[in-house]
Parts: C-alpha cells; structure tokens; sequence
C-alpha cells in the first residue's frame, strides 16, 4: 500500500481554506457539514493515494466544487 502525500486532516485544512478564503464562501459549520467535510477529505486523500501525477489543490478543489455549489 502506498503512503499518503496528503493526510485527511491536510486535506480538511486545505478544503476549508479553499472555501472560505479563496472561494469567499460562508457555510454554517454544523455536525452535518463537518461530516460532508470530512468525507469530502476522505475522497482527496483516497483519490492522491490511488493515483501518481495528481496535483493535491486540482483535486481538492474539484471535490469541493459540487459542496460550493449546493450551499
């Protein structure tokens, strides 16, 4: 199994910063959206281990489009 380049707490980090600081977008932050988050996390993480060449802030920010967009 390979290591991960990016941990599921990075992720997070990264998907909250992509958000709310370079996307400009506020959100209620409730047990629901931290869950969707965190899942949102998971995927990143699983997609950058699973596959070589991916850039970690494409895939973050292509995950977190769809949420973006439904909030």
């Amino acid at each position: 199994m390979r290591t991960s380049r990016l941990s599921k707490e990075e992720a997070l980090t990264f998907i909250l910063t992509h958000i709310v600081v370079e996307r400009s977008h506020s959100f209620e932050l409730n047990q629901a959206t931290l869950f969707t988050l965190m899942n949102l996390a998971s995927e990143a993480e699983n997609r950058l281990q699973q596959e070589d060449g991916l850039i970690p802030h494409e895939v973050i920010e292509a995950i977190a489009a769809p949420f973006i967009e439904s909030e």
